[in-house]
């Protein structure tokens, strides 16, 4: 699987983000979804979203991830970063003008379940030189990882500090529905809090704690008051994006859904106690273009190859 990356689908809104579907060798197993995105009604100039797959589907298998249903192995560094120069190409030269350029590793796959992100991590500030790169990673906190996790705090402090968003996929308080969620065995709430209070240094962005809010799912934001930190931890708040594996699973957005006072009780709660709370629900048309996770490769799949360039 050498060589770069053939594009084998573009679809979406230029408006809100474009998603690509890019095939390493000639073996559909080889495909990812790389992301070229804005945050509106932000200007590209202003910040720039490039979400990077770390795997050939997941292993994970999340019940409302499109993701879910395969697993053909790791991207390599080189495969990554390829996916950071496609989106770059796209726009000549903006990397250099723009303000915030957020690099994502987020996409398809467990970033913790890589060993090769570290290596992109630390190769990306050579790929793209520009004074505003930011990096992201999200992960669920798989067990048995703590090695990666070292790895990612050194080269978060050698090259990111201050510029380094670390997003912990947590959405639920309650354990057992967190074991359903994440069907892998996970860090507790209270490693996860450990590690966070660690891995964040003075002047770097807050570790952020995320919810993708389900109906039936538990969230208490008592959990959180007195384990986390507000000083080093944030919340947010996030739709569960409508994926096939979401509905077929009867898993429905609490947000985008009306008025739901619980929960806006619950984030008065942490406001008062001191906690950054981001309510993330993001552009409606997101949806109407399936820029969720795993929809691409899956539309992929089921579409004869003959329909595509």
């Amino acid at each position: 699987m050498g060589g770069g990356p053939e594009v084998m689908a573009v679809g979406g809104d230029p408006e809100v983000a474009e998603v690509a579907v890019l095939r390493f060798g000639r073996d559909d197993r080889y495909c990812v979804e790389t992301v070229d995105g804005l945050d509106p009604p932000s200007p590209r100039t202003a910040k720039w979203i490039l979400n990077v797959s770390t795997q050939f589907g997941c292993p994970v298998g999340c019940p409302f991830c499109d993701a879910a249903d395969t697993f053909h192995g790791n991207c390599s560094a080189d495969q990554m970063l390829a996916q950071v120069q496609w989106g770059l190409s796209r726009h000549p030269g903006l990397a250099a003008r723009c303000g915030k350029l957020k690099i994502h590793f987020a996409r398809m796959g467990e970033p913790a379940l890589n060993d090769a992100v570290i290596e992109a991590l630390d190769r990306l500030p050579g790929v793209v030189m520009a004074s505003g790169l930011w990096a992201c990673v999200a992960t669920v906190a798989p067990k048995g990882r703590d090695a990666w996790f070292d790895g990612l705090r050194r080269v978060k402090d050698r090259h990111y500090q201050g510029r380094f968003q670390l997003q912990f996929s947590i959405q639920s308080t309650d354990p057992a529905a967190r074991g359903r969620l994440i069907p892998v065995p996970h860090w507790s709430l209270e490693r996860v809090a450990r590690f966070g209070a660690d891995f964040h240094r003075d002047g770097d962005r807050k570790v952020v704690l995320n919810f993708a809010l389900a109906h039936g799912v538990p969230f208490e934001p008592g959990d959180l008051i007195g384990r986390f930190d507000p000083a080093r931890f944030a919340v947010k708040l996030t739709p569960v994006n409508p994926t096939l594996r979401g509905a077929q699973g009867g898993f429905t957005t609490r947000l985008r859904a009306g008025e739901d006072p619980l929960l806006a009780e619950a984030v008065a709660r942490l406001t008062r106690e001191g906690f950054d709370v981001i309510v993330s629900v993001g552009d409606a048309r997101e949806d109407q273009v399936g820029s969720n996770c795993g929809q691409a490769v899956r539309v992929r799949r089921a579409t004869p190859s003959s329909a595509y360039p």
